[in-house]
């Protein structure tokens, strides 16, 4: 799989795996086999969270999951791993203040098996604790080497660009909802910060040269069965030109839509997009990691872009 240096430094996979389910609806041995073959194929990115999935169980499940993955395989130092910090954990509070910082991280490193994160995300905005307090709290992490690099997920733009006006250490990564169909303008998203990517996000992030991984970028598998789209996308002529495409280059929809989020930045106006998807199985998410080794002309991309 290709590798790319983010502007940070950090040389990643252009795929993200995404472990949101690991432990709780992906049993270990499944998740296990994912992780190997995503490493066997080169990938190095793997994204999680503090709370993953508290919905489904207590949220420790994938941290924990992960951390015994590095202990058995031994492969910690061949793996960018990031985590995040700040949405609610069964009403024990959503927040990104100091204190909450200072205790998640130390859970996190705990069940990861690690002592520290490549990649460390404000999962959310919160608007009720100073930035400056917020960005503090994240560089003094940073000084004691328990994390190395900051991002932002769920900001909005100009809250993320306050934030870096701030801070000491920077976020230098932005985590946000994006994928090839676009989202209605008509239905509000289910948490107030998880916005779709727009076009002005998107050119501010060029503008300051800084990577977006992309979740939901797979529209909850809908490219593939239309009944699991999300109601909040725009389907249309759109899904089928991608439809129509995948089937002449002989990939999967999913697979050419995660080819196109690569080779987006070649466009203006388009930041370096990573992709975030996981799987429960190994050959659904091979095929799907298929679309980051597609170059795609010039001529392609215009046609997916206007349709």
């Amino acid at each position: 799989m290709k590798k790319l240096i983010l502007p940070n430094g950090l040389e990643v996979s252009s795929v993200a795996l995404g472990a949101m389910d690991f432990g709780t609806t992906t049993d270990k041995e499944k998740a296990f086999a994912v992780l190997d073959a995503y490493l066997d194929m080169g990938g190095n990115f793997v994204d999680t969270s503090n709370n993953y999935a508290h919905w489904q169980g207590t949220g420790d499940e994938s941290e924990t999951l992960l951390g015994e993955y590095f202990a058995s395989r031994k492969c910690r130092d061949r793996v960018v791993l990031a985590t995040k910090v700040g949405f609610d954990r069964h009403g024990k509070g959503q927040g990104l203040k100091k204190e909450q910082i200072e205790y998640w991280i130390d859970e996190s490193l705990r069940k990861l098996q690690t002592d520290y994160i490549d990649l460390y995300y404000a999962h959310t905005d919160d608007p009720t604790t100073p930035l400056e307090e917020t960005m503090d709290a994240f560089h003094r992490l940073v000084e004691k080497g328990k994390v190395r690099h900051l991002g932002g997920s769920n900001y909005d733009t100009w809250r993320f660009a306050e934030a870096n006006a701030v801070a000491k250490t920077p976020y230098t990564v932005m985590q946000q909802w994006f994928t090839y169909l676009q989202a209605r303008g008509d239905k509000a998203p289910q948490y107030i910060f998880n916005e779709y990517a727009n076009r002005e996000r998107l050119r501010y992030l060029e503008s300051k040269n800084i990577p977006m991984v992309a979740y939901s970028c797979l529209a909850k598998g809908g490219y593939e069965n239309a009944a699991r789209l999300p109601a909040e996308l725009v389907t249309g002529e759109r899904l089928a030109v991608l439809q129509t495409m995948a089937k002449e280059k002989g990939v999967s929809a999913s697979a050419l839509a995660v080819a196109w989020m690569v080779n987006l930045h070649r466009c203006p106006g388009f930041p370096r997009i990573i992709p975030l998807f996981g799987s429960s199985r190994v050959e659904h998410f091979v095929s799907n990691l298929r679309g980051a080794e597609l170059t795609l002309t010039e001529e392609e991309l215009q046609q997916l872009n206007n349709a």
